[in-house]
């Protein structure tokens, strides 16, 4: 059923790309579901607010380290106003034919990632599978960077251990009887005088 919906989502994608953009349903000379699967994740990259320093900083640092991109790239392309997704995508490309980001954009690589990427001889596919993955990473980290922010700020206190204490209660619940059919002693005869009567 996951399939099928991510299928559905992907042409419905792609027909609204056509539609905006006037272009063929299947243009592109790749499979059209990698190529709306490549403009899903650079939207979705673009989403990243660039007023969020700490959001910036992070995907700033997983560029870095996946693709091994420049401090001043990155710098390079902030000035210029660019989205993350575009920056991941030119990260991505350079880190395959190694022209910088400005050099790229010179020769139209942003209208047409996908085009620009076939043009030079890389698998599109595997572009899209690498910044899906890179975008599912940026994803958990985003997410665990925040629980813990969420732990750091709750103090929780211990619970107090039950186990003995309920290891007790049983064991009395064992040894007890709740119901006593007949007495456990019966006294005949004149008992014991106590001391000092008579």
């Amino acid at each position: 059923m996951r399939y099928i919906m991510k299928i559905t989502r992907t042409f419905l994608g792609l027909f609204v790309v056509s539609l905006v953009f006037g272009m063929p349903l299947f243009a592109g000379n790749g499979k059209p579901e990698s190529d709306a699967t490549l403009k899903d994740v650079i939207a979705a990259l673009d989403k990243e607010d660039a007023q969020d320093v700490e959001r910036s900083l992070l995907l700033a640092d997983l560029v870095q380290k996946e693709f091994g991109t420049r401090e001043e790239e990155l710098r390079w392309a902030v000035k210029q106003s660019l989205g993350w997704g575009e920056i991941t995508t030119l990260a991505y490309i350079q880190a395959t034919i190694g022209k910088s980001f400005a050099e790229m954009t010179r020769e139209n690589a942003r209208d047409d990632f996908w085009s620009y990427a076939g043009n030079a001889g890389m698998s599109c596919e595997k572009m899209a599978r690498a910044l899906e993955s890179f975008m599912k990473r940026a994803e958990r980290e985003r997410n665990t960077r925040i629980f813990e922010k969420l732990r750091a700020s709750r103090k929780v206190h211990p619970l107090p251990d039950l186990g003995s204490g309920f290891g007790l209660f049983q064991e009395a619940l064992d040894f007890h009887r709740l119901e006593s059919p007949s007495p456990t002693k019966i006294h005949e005869g004149v008992g014991g005088l106590a001391k000092g009567e008579k």
